[in-house]
């Protein structure tokens, strides 16, 4: 995943809970939500690339997953 701008994005707009919200700014405030090296982005940015990261994880874990159910379907035969 090319979290520095050289795959072109989509906006999608989302919706989520207060609470989340909450934690997401104290996460950014704290420094937990890591910033590039040597770089500063907006928050709205780091909103950005924490959700690019978390379905880039989800899409990884996915094929994990396919890879294993494949390997299993291989044993049975």
């Amino acid at each position: 995943m090319d979290m520095f701008g050289k795959v072109g994005l989509v906006e999608v707009p989302i919706l989520i809970a207060p609470d989340q919200k909450a934690w997401m700014d104290r996460m950014i405030k704290e420094g937990k939500i890591a910033i590039p090296p040597g770089g500063t982005l907006e928050k709205g940015s780091l909103y950005s690339m924490f959700v690019r990261m978390l379905l880039h994880n989800a899409m990884e874990e996915q094929k994990r997953q396919e890879a294993l159910d494949m390997d299993d379907e291989d044993d049975d035969e």
